[in-house]
């Protein structure tokens, strides 16, 4: 009699739990798994390609998965019903050691996995987690490694996504492990040749490591805390003595960014083109950038805010940027705003406010007004004001008469470009005024400037939140606030309104749209104001 063959395979995710499972109580699992992988091992060189591979570093990955959850629920302090092993059969330090041993040669062989490259980063973050000391070193070594062989662009890539996934094992002290902070400095300057816009996919995995870095770390310069305590260890005062490097590495970063901005100024960058893929491209690389600098410029000193605020300055001093260009260095502005918006608008809006005077004043606003081919220098000033409204309500109050004067200046230019950035200016305005929204994304609520006596700021890097003891900072409109944002509203949007009753047949099709999208940005700034209508008709709905 013949057996039919059986077609469906085991689920690596159930054959994984179940290993994991058996490990422990000096049984010869681990052993087993170890002759199996020593198998298998040519199987996994990146060359092998085939279907096969992704069951192969899957099985690394989930592996890796359940050995933590297994871990995590025999330390967990709470009693889990369904999980009650007897205390022999618990793991013990040497079984985790010798199973990330066992495991990390394959998670780091699948890093360069072209296909699978991110499900090798998950093996080695969860193994990281694990036993940090073993994992991290090698890792950061193959990435020095990749860097000096920038021809090939994979290496590179791959190397980013794992080192991406396993940054708050880099910077986070714990009682067996801290020596991944002094690679810090060195790993931030390293990858700043990779922001490179004529390569999208590295660009984009280099900007999300330093997203997550700068997420985990406060930029502050801590090398005077070496003087200033005494409780210092020899790592503390090696990664203390790094932190110098910070102002470089910003100036650094910040100078790559202008070149970013320069090429597509003046398109000589490959990626300068009309393809909707790079329009895609471009807009990602706009969301990353305005995040790093916020991560930056919220755990920052004063002194390190004060560069990049002065470099920002007097980079827009001297730019008239084009479309492509400009939305990156409003995205970084936003951020600065978000920031810091004392400090920015100060600097900022004043400025901004006179050149966009100093053009109607010169060109005359009837001619402005009617242009439909606009002021390539007007229009790049209108969407530098339409970011900075972007700042926390009450910092904008004092400058009410400067925000009222552009947008009677500039509300009925006719120019789309123009009209769109004043549209985005008045919804933005209007929700800085009138929206609750948080205000508040330190990592720590400690003082991190010097002389440190109190706290120190590296202690905190990578630090998990207790959830419990968070005190988050709210933006709560005052009645000033409340006041402006009505005398907004009553001064523009009925004036519009108006407009479009009574010459709704004689106006262009470009002036409707126009006060329609004013009509429409303001009903959008504002809507949180209005009150519920009560009426049987919208009950009824």
């Amino acid at each position: 009699m013949q057996m039919p063959s059986l077609q469906d395979n085991y689920s690596v995710s159930d054959l994984t739990k179940w290993i994991v499972s058996m490990m422990g109580n000096g049984n010869s699992c681990l052993q087993y798994l170890q002759d199996l992988f020593i198998t298998i091992k040519s199987f996994y060189h990146p060359s092998n390609t085939g279907g096969f591979q992704q069951d192969l570093v899957k099985f690394v990955s989930k592996l890796a998965e359940y050995f933590v959850t297994r871990v995590y629920l025999e330390h967990t302090t709470r009693p889990i019903w369904y999980f009650a092993p007897l205390e022999s059969y618990r793991l013990t330090e040497q079984n985790i050691t010798d199973f990330v041993n066992c495991v990390k040669e394959y998670a780091f062989i699948s890093i360069f996995n072209k296909d699978h490259a991110e499900e090798a980063a998950n093996a080695c973050h969860y193994l990281s987690i694990l036993r940090p000391e073993l994992i991290v070193p090698p890792i950061i070594e193959k990435h020095f490694l990749s860097i000096n062989s920038m021809t090939e662009p994979h290496r590179f890539t791959s190397i980013m996504t794992c080192l991406t996934h396993i940054a708050r094992q880099i910077v986070q002290q714990t009682p067996s492990y801290s020596q991944g902070q002094t690679y810090v400095l060195p790993l931030l300057m390293s990858v700043l040749p990779g922001i490179d816009l004529n390569d999208f996919e590295k660009a984009s995995v280099t900007l999300d490591f330093l997203e997550t870095m700068l997420m985990l770390i406060t930029c502050v310069d801590c090398s005077s805390a070496v003087n200033t305590r005494n409780d210092l260890t020899e790592i503390e005062k090696e990664v203390c003595l790094s932190t110098i490097q910070f102002e470089d590495f910003i100036i650094e970063f910040l100078n790559r960014i202008f070149q970013m901005i320069d090429l597509l100024s003046t398109d000589i960058s490959d990626a300068v083109t009309t393809d909707t893929d790079f329009d895609l491209n471009d807009l990602v690389i706009e969301l990353k950038l305005a995040s790093i600098m916020f991560h930056i410029i919220q755990n920052c000193s004063n002194k390190i805010f004060q560069i990049i605020r002065e470099k920002l300055v007097n980079f827009i001093a001297n730019a008239c940027l084009s479309s492509k260009a400009r939305g990156i260095i409003c995205s970084l502005i936003q951020a600065l705003v978000k920031g810091n918006p004392v400090e920015t608008l100060k600097y900022l809006l004043p400025k901004t406010c006179e050149s966009i005077d100093k053009i109607i004043q010169n060109s005359g606003s009837s001619i402005l007004l009617t242009d439909h081919k606009g002021d390539v220098e007007l229009t790049w000033y209108l969407f530098l004001f339409a970011e900075l409204l972007n700042a926390r309500g009450d910092t904008l109050l004092i400058y009410k008469n400067m925000i009222m004067l552009v947008f009677q200046q500039c509300i009925h230019i006719i120019n789309k470009d123009s009209y769109l950035a004043i549209s985005n200016a008045a919804r933005n305005l209007l929700k800085s005024l009138s929206q609750i929204y948080p205000i508040d994304y330190r990592l720590t609520m400690e003082n991190i400037e010097e002389p440190f006596v109190d706290f120190l700021p590296i202690r905190a890097w990578g630090q998990y939140v207790n959830a419990n003891k968070l005190q988050v900072q709210f933006h709560m409109p005052n009645v000033d606030e409340i006041d402006f944002a009505c005398e907004f509203v009553d001064t523009f949007i009925y004036s519009e309104l108006t407009l479009l009753n009574e010459n709704n047949f004689q106006m262009s099709n470009a002036e409707r749209l126009r006060s329609l999208t004013i009509i429409k940005s303001i009903a959008n700034g504002c809507y949180r104001m209005v009150p519920r209508i009560k009426s049987k008709q919208v009950d009824d709905l």
